[in-house]
C-alpha cells in the first residue's frame, strides 16, 4: 500500500511540474485551412487572427494557386504584402506571380470614411495553372495575448480526405473512454489548481473534447483545438495514478 501511494505521489509531482506552465503550452506553428472552408458555396467565413508584433502569412503554395488581386476592406489596422507583384496594384507588374501574403498588425490609423469595427475582411482572387479562377474570404481580427499561429497553409480538399479518418472507422468504445480519461485528468488537475475553470486552456480543452465527440482523432482534434498532445497524455495520465490511488485505498 506504502509503495502505490509513493509511486502515484512520485507521479503527480512531476505532472503538477509539467502542467504549472500550463498557460504557455506552443500551439502549432501552421494552422490549415482546406479549400472548401473558404471558396465556393459550402464556405464559412474563416477568422484569421493578427498579433501585436507577430505577423502572419496565408500560403497557397501546397494548392498550386497564383494571387491574382487582393482586398483589404479596411487597412487602417492591418497591412499586407505579398511575395510577388500583384497586377493593377504595383506599377511594373506585367505578369502577377503572389502565393502568399503577410499580414502585419499597426497602430490603428484613423481614416475619414472608415468606420471603427475590430475586424474587417480580405478577399484573395487566386488562378490555377489551367487557368480556372476562385475567390476566398476571410475575417481578420486583431487578437491581444499570445500568438496561436504564424501562418494559414491554404490546402486541397483531396488532401483532406486522404489525412482525416471517417468517424464511422474509429472505435466509438475507445474514444469514448479516451474522452473520459481525458475529463477525469481535468478534475483532477482543476482540484489541484493547475487548471482554472475559467481559463482559455479550459475552453480549448472542451473544443478538444466536442471534436473527439464529433469523431476526429486526437490528432486532429488536438490541432483544431490548440492543445498540444503532450498536455492531454498527461491528463490521461493524472486520471489513471488517480485512479490507482482510489483502488490502493479500496484494498
Amino acid at each position: 500500500m506504502k509503495s502505490i501511494i509513493s509511486t502515484v505521489t512520485s507521479g503527480t509531482l512531476a505532472l503538477a511540474i509539467a502542467l504549472t506552465p500550463i498557460s504557455t503550452i506552443a500551439a502549432p506553428v501552421v494552422r490549415t485551412i482546406f479549400q472548401s472552408m473558404a471558396s465556393g458555396e459550402q464556405a464559412k467565413l474563416q477568422t484569421i487572427n493578427v498579433w501585436n508584433g507577430h505577423g502572419v502569412a496565408i500560403s497557397f503554395y501546397e494548392i498550386g494557386e497564383t494571387i491574382k488581386k487582393v482586398w483589404l476592406d479596411d487597412p487602417s489596422q492591418i497591412l499586407l504584402d505579398t511575395d510577388g507583384c500583384l497586377e493593377g496594384l504595383d506599377q511594373n507588374c506585367s505578369k502577377g506571380g503572389a502565393g502568399l501574403i503577410h499580414l502585419r498588425r499597426i497602430k490603428k490609423v484613423n481614416i475619414p470614411g472608415i468606420p471603427q469595427t475590430s475586424t474587417t475582411l480580405l478577399t484573395v482572387i487566386t488562378q490555377s495553372s489551367s487557368g480556372e479562377r476562385k475567390a476566398y474570404s476571410f475575417r481578420l481580427a486583431t487578437s491581444n495575448g499570445t500568438p496561436k499561429y504564424s501562418q494559414v497553409a491554404i490546402k486541397a480538399d483531396v488532401a483532406r480526405e486522404q489525412t482525416t479518418p471517417k468517424p464511422q472507422l474509429q472505435s466509438l468504445v475507445k474514444t469514448q473512454q479516451t474522452i473520459n480519461q481525458i475529463r477525469g485528468g481535468i478534475v483532477v488537475a482543476i482540484k489541484s489548481g493547475w487548471i482554472l475553470q475559467q481559463d482559455e486552456l479550459h475552453q480549448r480543452l472542451q473544443k478538444l473534447i466536442g471534436y473527439l465527440q464529433a469523431g476526429d482523432d486526437i490528432s486532429t482534434a488536438t490541432n483544431k483545438a490548440s492543445v498540444s498532445e503532450d498536455l492531454v497524455n498527461k491528463l490521461i495520465a493524472l486520471n489513471n495514478n488517480s485512479d490507482n490511488l482510489r483502488q490502493g485505498n479500496s484494498l
